[in-house]
């Protein structure tokens, strides 16, 4: 098997790779893997991906204690951080980045704006609850979903809608 064949698949509406492995050598190739299929050396494929991280870590570093934002806000617990990690890692790398924030509740907020009623946003929960809303125009969708392996398709078809958005 090459290197190829075990990258994460990540595209929209498909199943990532799921590493279950736990000898020496499965760390060697998660590694790898991980390295390959996040394109850290690429400037244009790895920038998006590292500007959306940067924007993550800033966020939950500014919310690690309660009270952050001076109206009772929740803090960020390390749980939500794993799974905002997940979340982003999962993303489709053709996505534009969101802009990521934290609410007062203390959950992480990954949101698309493209402008009037062109809207979606990800609410990331400390137990991995993925709350959703979107505005495309006249149609309207929101829900709830638990973040696994791979996207939720319900997700993945409103994040290629925001992608389409883009191209329109």
């Amino acid at each position: 098997m090459s290197i190829a064949d075990a990258l994460p698949i990540g595209a929209f509406g498909t199943l990532p790779w799921v590493d279950r492995g736990l000898s020496n050598e499965a760390g060697a190739l998660r590694k790898l893997t991980i390295s390959a299929a996040e394109f850290r050396n690429s400037m244009t494929l790895g920038e998006p991906k590292r500007v959306a991280q940067q924007a993550l870590d800033a966020a939950c570093i500014a919310a690690q204690e309660d009270n952050w934002d001076g109206t009772g806000s929740a803090r960020v617990e390390p749980s939500t951080h794993v799974y905002a990690n997940q979340f982003l890692r999962i993303l489709p790398d053709d996505l534009p980045v969101p802009d990521i924030s934290v609410d007062t509740d203390g959950e992480i907020l990954f949101e698309w704006d493209r402008g009037p009623r062109q809207i979606f946003s990800v609410s990331i929960g400390r137990d991995g609850t993925l709350t959703f809303a979107g505005l495309f125009g006249q149609s309207k969708i929101h829900g709830t979903e638990h973040l696994r392996e791979a996207l939720p398709l319900v997700i993945a078809h409103s994040l290629q809608r925001v992608a389409r958005q883009l191209t329109a």
